[in-house]
């Protein structure tokens, strides 16, 4: 589940003003209007590095859920474990890349090239390893969103 909406709202920023350009503005209302953007002027170019801003707010609040997806690698099937790990990676280096870009992060589409793909599937088996090696139990942060009762 922490993945997912790590995920998601790092595909909510690198998406910005696409979707934006359809009429749809996932960032938080609130945030832009602090910020000084109307939802419906997220597209407009003189609004990028404010929008870029929120962006940024948003990718913070992306790193605990990517952090927190860790804890249950371990007990994965290992190829499971890879898997994760590497597609983890794979996200938080577009939400990177959309970070350093900042005003400029939707003049294209920000992906990670296929030499970074397969360093990060690499990675992911090496911290896949490593998570059977953990001996203590970490429990989730209750910071975190959880699912209504």
């Amino acid at each position: 589940c922490d993945l997912g909406l790590a995920f998601q709202l790092t595909n909510i920023s690198r998406d910005v003003v696409e979707d934006a350009g359809i009429g749809r503005v996932y960032l938080p209302a609130d945030w832009l209007r602090a910020g000084g953007v109307e939802p419906d002027e997220v597209a407009l170019l003189e609004n990028r590095q404010k929008v870029a801003d929120v962006v940024a707010r948003l990718l913070d609040l992306a790193e605990p859920y990517y952090e927190s997806a860790l804890i249950g690698v371990r007990a994965l099937p290992f190829r499971s474990a890879c898997a994760i790990t590497t597609a983890r990676a794979v996200y938080r280096a577009i939400g990177t890349k959309v970070r350093a870009a900042g005003p400029y992060a939707w003049d294209e589409r920000r992906s990670t090239t296929k030499g970074e793909k397969i360093g990060f599937a690499a990675a992911g088996a090496v911290q896949a390893a490593f998570s059977r090696l953990a001996s203590a139990e970490v429990s989730r942060p209750k910071t975190l969103w959880t699912r209504p009762a």
